[in-house]
């Protein structure tokens, strides 16, 4: 076997494989949503200020960049905002009707929380 058809051959063979594990990654999830995940769905679909907009927000309210955005699913019609201005990080919370905003009280002891949510 020469030299340029074992490296074909191994692409190929690599390619297979990746596909095989990317359709059993799609089979796993296919996609079918909850309950409570069409409720998040509406919410964030209804939402008059928009998830920019919240980083927008939250970005003038604590001086500083946002780090990470995401829906509240705790107390939902939120977006929760994490601003990270010179060496501190504050969250806020911003009404996904109104556009209004206001801090969330941080965890007094994150470092003992355990390993990180990753919804």
């Amino acid at each position: 076997m020469t030299r340029k058809s074992l490296v074909l051959g191994l692409s190929a063979a690599a390619l297979i494989s990746a596909a095989a594990v990317g359709g059993a990654a799609i089979a796993a999830n296919p996609g079918a949503t909850g309950p409570d995940e069409r409720t998040e769905i509406a919410a964030v679909n209804g939402a008059r200020v928009s998830l920019a907009q919240a980083v927008a927000i939250a970005e003038r309210q604590g001086s500083g960049k946002a780090m990470e955005a995401s829906f509240d699913d705790e107390s939902g019609g939120k977006w929760e905002v994490e601003v990270a201005s010179g060496d501190r990080v504050a969250t806020y919370a911003v009404d996904m009707t109104s556009g209004g905003v206001s801090a969330v009280a941080e965890e007094a002891d994150e470092a003992n929380e355990g390993p990180e949510d990753n919804d």
